[in-house]
Order: C-alpha cells, then sequence, then structure tokens
C-alpha cells in the first residue's frame, strides 16, 4: 500500500476529447493516504487518512464524491476500503499495532489490539475487494530481535484470527520493505527485503490456512518487491536484479504461484534491463500483465500471459516516459488501463504530466494517451481501478517542490 502522500485530494472528470481535467472536486487539505474501490455497479468508495482524521466519501456511477464521514480522529498508518465500501484502518498505537474496522455508511467500531508481544511496528496492510484484509507488523523482542507477524480476517469474518509468524527472528537493523496483497478468497502473499540482506523472502497463505513458511525466492533483489494476488489464488512477486556488469538474466523478474502451489522459477520480463519500474496485476481466472518502463526507449511497455504461460510483450504506450510509477489494472474480459509519467516540453523548467491508455479488448490494443491533469515539476500515478461498463479511476500526484503545492488528484477517464 506507499502510494497516496499528498497535500490536496482531487477529482477531476475528463472527456475523451480533453488533453486535461475539465473539473476539480477539492477532497481535503492535508497530506493523505487514499485508497479507492468500485463495486459491481461502479459505484465508488474513496478513503482517506490524513494528519488528524480518517474520512470515507462515496461517489455513484459517473458522479463526483460525496462530502463523506469522518471515521475517526486519530492519526493512520494506513487505511483500505473494500468494493463494498467496507474497510480497516491500520493505526501504531505506542508499542502496538491497532486495527479500526469500518462499514459503507461510515460506522466505526472499537480499535482492536492485533499485534502481541512488547514491542510491534507497523508493516504493511491490504484489504481484497471482497473485505478480506491482513496486516502485517515486526514484533520486537528485548534481546534486539524481530520477526514479522501478520493477523488475517478472512471475507465474511468479523475479526481478524491470531497472529501467525511469517519470518524467523533475525538480528538485524530493520530497514525492511514489505509488501503485502490479499485475494478475495483469503489467498495472501508478502514477500519483503532489507537493506543490510538484499534476499528476497516470501510467504504464502491459502485460504483458510496459515502463512507457509518463509522461503528464499532469490538472493539479491535490487529494488523493493511488489506482490500480487487474483481472485483464483495465484499469486505474483514482482522485482529487479542488477549486477555489475550487467548479465542477460538480469532485469525486471516475475515469479508466480499458482493456487495452492509454490513459486516457479523467475521470468525475466526485460532481459538485461537492470533496475526497472514496473507494477503487475493478476485478473480473476488468474491471468498475470506487467507494465513497465522501457527507459531506453522511453515507453512503457506491457507483456501478459494466460494462466500457467509465458509472459509475452504486448503493447508499447507513450513517448518520452519518465522514469517512475506506473499504474495498472486489469480484467478478464481483456480491458486493461495504465498510468505512466510523461515528460512535457517547456522552455522554462523541466516538466511532467500524468497520462494514461485504457485498452477495451486485447486485440484492439490500447488507445491514444490522454493527459490526467496539468503538468507540475513531477507527476506520478498511484493507483488504476476499472469502472464496471466501461472506463476508470486513476489517481495520480503533482508536486512543483513548494510549500502547499502538492496535489494528489483523481481522474475519470471514460
Amino acid at each position: 500500500m506507499g502510494r497516496r502522500c499528498a497535500l490536496l485530494v482531487v477529482l477531476a472528470l475528463v472527456s475523451p476529447a480533453a488533453a486535461r481535467a475539465e473539473r476539480q472536486q477539492v477532497i481535503g487539505a492535508r497530506p493523505a493516504l487514499v485508497d479507492i474501490s468500485v463495486d459491481h455497479d461502479g459505484r465508488a468508495f474513496l478513503v482517506s487518512a490524513s494528519r488528524s482524521a480518517v474520512r470515507l466519501r462515496s461517489a455513484a456511477p459517473g458522479a463526483a464524491f460525496t462530502p463523506g464521514v469522518t471515521l475517526m480522529r486519530d492519526r493512520a498508518v494506513d487505511a483500505a476500503v473494500a468494493s463494498d465500501g467496507s474497510g480497516a484502518i491500520a493505526v501504531q498505537s505506542g508499542r502496538r499495532v491497532r486495527v479500526v474496522t469500518f462499514d459503507a455508511r461510515g460506522q466505526a467500531g472499537a480499535p482492536s489490539v492485533v499485534s502481541r508481544g512488547r514491542t510491534a511496528d507497523f508493516a504493511a496492510a491490504a484489504v481484497a475487494r471482497d473485505g478480506a484484509a491482513v496486516v502485517v507488523w515486526f514484533r520486537h523482542t528485548r534481546a534486539r530481535r524481530w520477526r514479522l507477524e501478520a493477523a488475517v480476517r478472512d471475507s465474511g469474518a468479523a475479526a481478524f484470527g491470531a497472529p501467525q509468524p511469517l519470518s524467523r527472528f533475525v538480528r538485524r537493523a530493520c530497514c525492511t520493505h514489505v509488501s503485502v496483497a490479499i485475494g478475495d478468497r483469503g489467498d495472501a502473499v508478502a514477500a519483503w527485503r532489507s537493506t543490510s540482506d538484499p534476499a528476497l523472502w516470501t510467504s504464502l497463505r491459502q485460504a483458510g490456512e496459515s502463512f507457509r513458511p518463509a522461503q528464499r525466492l532469490a538472493e539479491d533483489s535490487s529494488d523493493d518487491p511488489k506482490v500480487a494476488v487474483g481472485e483464483d489464488g495465484t499469486a505474483a512477486v514482482l522485482y529487479s536484479l542488477q549486477r555489475v556488469p550487467l548479465r542477460a538474466g538480469d532485469g525486471l523478474r516475475l515469479q508466480r504461484a499458482g493456487p495452492g502451489g509454490a513459486f516457479g522459477a523467475p521470468e525475466v520480463v526485460n532481459p538485461g534491463g537492470g533496475v526497472t519500474i514496473g507494477e503487475t496485476a493478476i485478473t480473476p481466472a488468474g491471468r498475470v500483465l506487467v507494465a513497465w518502463v522501457d527507459h531506453a526507449g522511453a515507453r512503457v511497455r506491457v507483456s501478459e500471459s494466460e494462466p500457467g504461460a509465458a509472459l509475452v510483450q504486448s503493447g508499447a504506450i507513450g513517448a518520452g516516459v519518465a522514469p517512475r510509477a506506473v499504474a495498472l489494472a486489469a480484467a478478464d474480459d481483456g480491458r486493461a488501463v495504465v498510468a505512466w509519467s510523461q515528460q512535457v516540453g517547456n522552455e522554462r523548467s523541466y516538466s511532467e504530466q500524468s497520462m494514461v491508455a485504457i485498452r477495451l479488448t486485447r486485440p484492439a490494443g490500447f488507445g491514444s494517451p490522454v493527459a490526467l491533469g496539468s503538468p507540475w515539476r513531477v507527476a506520478e500515478p498511484r493507483l488504476a481501478r476499472l469502472v464496471p461498463g466501461g472506463g476508470a479511476l486513476v489517481a495520480w500526484a503533482g508536486s512543483d517542490f513548494r510549500p502547499r503545492s502538492t496535489v494528489l488528484a483523481v481522474t475519470r477517464v471514460p
């Protein structure tokens, strides 16, 4: 969920002929965490967490978000919302990690402690579309050792279960990045690496079971891993490898685990490419897509595969693509949305613009890029969501490096 920080949250609605956002709806005015979900009818929910409050808003299909309700007046370390408007808020309270759940009406429950032991620090959290959720934290001991633990709430459950270990206790500087994802059935995957030990570790959970013992997926990950889980339980971990000098096996790597299975061998998306910016998505039926930045060609490329088949490059989008994050979402009917940062010609200063392209069917390919908003010194997509019946919602951030000059926006693309 490092995604979603800004001073303003804006809703921008774009028509097919528009070059940038035509209307903007200010949602908040402080640094915020944001997550968005869309239900089967196209109704959208947005949860935002500022330094002092967490709010929930909704939007009818094609409409602006309502003012919403305040879920709690406290600082959250993460917040996520499911497609029915319910969700979970993670709170670091002293030396414990607590979770506050809420429903679509904006009714929040009492904080519940999910961590155990003397000291715990929040690490990561995720909520699936159907409400399954997972929270991960570092559990510390008096001997200055730590391990990763997690608590899971399966879809339809009223509360989180007991903590489960993801790793062994280690004595290592706790500069560790953790990514976690959970599917609608409760299948989950966590991946982590440390700055002092670049080995990539993972732990899988099949729905209704405990997390499996940690598995070292790779001896070296040159960047932070990203994870995804499909509705059928297919899991994927995306990371880069870059050695000196570069070798053919270096580049963006994808490793997959079928439903209930183990991770297979790494697939190199761009052999010899080194550290590569990318994002992965899994459709409900287990099709895997990877959107990645081709630094040499300054384009965004998309690779995808059928369940169990090899990745095949299927498209190239954009021009003058900046080396920043990409956002991706996909569906089984072939629809997909990709967002990226693109350099903009400006005589006075360097500028970037967040861009998006939508694919309606696989044979048709991606349509013409559309600007999500005005140019900024730095523009970066945060997340993308497909809307049933057509179109997408894309969250992106723009900054001019001046006080109170950063915005986080959501653009609705037809």
